[in-house]
């Protein structure tokens, strides 16, 4: 697969405190620079073998190809391991890149990051956990606005699914609503009333909100403006009665 429509494709830089994010945005780029890529970090090298066809004392099996009888694709796919290699490498600083230098495979790379980052089997048992604690306390922080909440929820779930846990759509958008201020009352108990939370998905849900919240904002501007202008027409004429008045006592 040609890779040249991609080649200006920015490389995701790996940070350790955003290392789910990271895992997403790499996961797509390899996939675009060639889908293969993901199945070489998932089940390791791609090894050319061919088939020994049973005779009487040993049944059929596979053994691996002499690389002089390499088909060109066969050739094709083994050298992707560099490449990915390569890639994973140019995501890292100085300390990542040397905690998997001695890595032999990109899944070793692959594997090895995870657990620098995410920690081991038992740990992630407990990120997971905690994650799932998250969603069920989730609620508005004070002051919060709509697109900060929707923010902070849409990442929590983002995390909950890179842990394998992930919701049906009902209960997610259930739950985001259940976590807005009072204030939203009327405009979730509408949104309850004419869209069916089960086949709706969370960003239309916030983009109905927010565009509520929007004309909120802009019959408060309007009102805002509309107070400021009468308050600066009130000064005015407060000085021009002044004005006036001086006018009168030079005379």
């Amino acid at each position: 697969m040609s890779t040249t429509k991609y080649e200006s494709m920015k490389i995701p830089i790996l940070k350790k405190s955003e290392y789910p994010t990271w895992k997403v945005k790499m996961l797509m780029y390899l996939e675009a620079m060639d889908p293969d890529y993901l199945d070489r970090i998932r089940d390791g090298p791609y090894i050319p073998t061919r088939i020994v066809e049973r005779t009487d004392t040993v049944p059929e099996h596979y053994v691996v190809k002499a690389k002089s009888d390499w088909t060109p694709e066969e050739k094709a796919h083994v050298l992707r391991e560099p490449k990915i290699k390569n890639i994973l490498h140019s995501s890292l600083d100085a300390v990542m890149s040397n905690r998997v230098i001695a890595c032999k495979s990109a899944k070793e790379i692959w594997d090895t990051l995870e657990t620098q980052c995410q920690g081991s089997a038992s740990v992630k048992k407990n990120r997971r956990a905690l994650l799932i604690q998250e969603y069920e306390q989730f609620d508005a922080r004070p002051d919060e606005s709509l697109t900060d909440l929707y923010d902070r929820f849409l990442t929590l779930l983002n995390s909950l699914s890179l842990v394998d846990k992930e919701y049906e759509t009902k209960d997610s958008n259930t739950k985001f609503l259940r976590a807005l201020p009072e204030e939203w009352d009327t405009h979730i108990s509408i949104i309850r009333h004419e869209y069916d939370l089960n086949t709706v998905s969370l960003d239309e849900v916030y983009g109905m909100l927010r565009t509520h919240d929007l004309e909120v904002q802009q019959r408060k501007n309007k009102k805002s403006s509309k107070a400021k202008s009468i308050a600066l027409k009130a000064r005015l004429n407060q000085k021009e009665k002044l004005w006036r008045s001086l006018e009168g006592k030079q005379e």
